[in-house]
Formats: C-alpha cells, sequence, structure tokens
C-alpha cells in the first residue's frame, strides 16, 4: 500500500458517491474500490493519534471490529490544529492550497467540502459537529447537527451520537461527524484512565452509528491530528493518525 494521508479521503469518498471534487492534492484509497458500498460515514476523533490509537485498541471493540472488516492505516497527518486538518480531510486539499485555518476562514471560504458537493449533486448530507464548524453549512446541506462548545466533553460526544443517529435515521448518503473527548483528556491533564474513558465512550457511540448505518456503507474513522499532551505526544515526523475504514454490519 503506498503511503495515506488525510488528502486521500475525500477523493475516496467523492469516488464512492459518484462525485467530482475540484483538483484535490489526494488520490483514491485503491484498496476499497471493490467494497460494494453506496454510502459514506465520516467521523473525525479530536487528537486520534495513530499511536495513541494502538495503545488504546486493546481496550476497544467497535473500532477494532471495524478494522476487522477493513483497514486500519497509519495515515500521513497534514497539520496539528484541528480546523486547517478537517479542512484538509473533507476538502481533500493540502493546507496551503484550501487556505482554512480555523472557523471564521472556513466560513468566508468560496471551497466546497465532500458533504456539500453531495447535497448540489442531490444527495442527502450530513454534518454533526461543534457550533461553529457545524454553522458553515447552514443552507447548503440536508441536516445539521449544532453542538454547544459549552458541554463537559462526555456530555458533548454524547450529543454527538445522539445527533448523528438522528441523522442516520434520514438515510444520508454521506454524514460527517467529530467527537472531542480524546483531546479534551489531553488538554485537562487527564491520566491514562482518563484517555481510555473518552476512549471506551467513543468506541460504544460507533458501535451505535455502525448499527444505524444503512447496509452498503463505508465507515471512516480518523484522527484530525496527533494527541497535544501526554506520553503519546509527538515533537517530530512523522505526524501520523489512526485510520480506519470499513463497512457497517447490521446487529
Amino acid at each position: 500500500m503506498r503511503r495515506i494521508s488525510q488528502v486521500d479521503i475525500a477523493p475516496t469518498i467523492a469516488r464512492l458517491l459518484g462525485l467530482d471534487i475540484p483538483k484535490p492534492d489526494g488520490k483514491p484509497i485503491d484498496e476499497v474500490e471493490s467494497w460494494e458500498c453506496k454510502n459514506a460515514v465520516l467521523v473525525i476523533v479530536d487528537s486520534l493519534g495513530y499511536d495513541l490509537y494502538k495503545w488504546l485498541e486493546p481496550e476497544l471493540k467497535s473500532i477494532p471490529a471495524l478494522a476487522s472488516r477493513g483497514l486500519a492505516i497509519r495515515a500521513q497527518s497534514v497539520s496539528n490544529h484541528t480546523s486547517p486538518a478537517i479542512a484538509s480531510i473533507l476538502s481533500g486539499l493540502l493546507p496551503e492550497h484550501h487556505g482554512i485555518y480555523d472557523t471564521e476562514s472556513a466560513k468566508r471560504s468560496p471551497l466546497l467540502s465532500v458533504p456539500e458537493i453531495a447535497s448540489t449533486a442531490g444527495m442527502k448530507s450530513a454534518v454533526v459537529m461543534e457550533k461553529g464548524g457545524a454553522e458553515v453549512y447552514e443552507g447548503l446541506i440536508e441536516f445539521i447537527g449544532v453542538v454547544p462548545r459549552t458541554l463537559s466533553p462526555p456530555d458533548f460526544d454524547r450529543e454527538i451520537c445522539r445527533l448523528s443517529l438522528e441523522a442516520l435515521a434520514i438515510r444520508p448518503r454521506l454524514l460527517v461527524s467529530y467527537f472531542i473527548g480524546l483531546d479534551k483528556a489531553a488538554h485537562n491533564g487527564l491520566r491514562s484512565d482518563g484517555f481510555k474513558e473518552a476512549a471506551m465512550a467513543i468506541d460504544k457511540y460507533m458501535g451505535e452509528m455502525a448499527v444505524a448505518s444503512q447496509p452498503g456503507t463505508m465507515v471512516f474513522v480518523v484522527g484530525d491530528h496527533p494527541v497535544h499532551a501526554g506520553k503519546f505526544k509527538r515533537t517530530h515526523d512523522p505526524y501520523c493518525v489512526a485510520l480506519i475504514i470499513g463497512e457497517s454490519q447490521k446487529g
């Protein structure tokens, strides 16, 4: 397998949905081309670096089960900051090409990301994330789930799951969701148990979302950047995140 980057995710989803995206820096991931999937669920997990994922993996159930039906990839991170990384994941462009470095520049940008392109093509599209990020999509897609940053991290992630399940009930061709618990565990100085507790909650929500997804859904779980604090913080290249791709499975 060639070296995979976050910018390869949008072209992979675009190929799956039969969409054209403008001049991406990334390329579709060939290993999933033969999968008979028609829909996509993309879950971005703040601070899910590859090293951290491998340490957490024995404590998890749903995400490793997804990997067992597909791929677990050490993917190149394009930025150590959330906004430019998410913009790259959703556009297939490197930060120097999309120019999005915070929520305000995302709101001003004329760039169309995959959810907007899907909606423009007549496909139901849904985004569930924190208020600033979700507001970028107002009036542009069919379902927007807005979660206030004022919630505690456990409550925030629980609400992300609830709204994601609500979104899946309208049977979108594409759902994008964003969890923050791991990142907050790092920044709040929580010890190993704090990381594990946050990861196990996200893993549980992932299981619920996978079961609620339509048959023939390709599920992506990806970190936005490696963790910024604690023993898994990286201070030099390679900066890599976990990228898990698998098919949804009923029951």
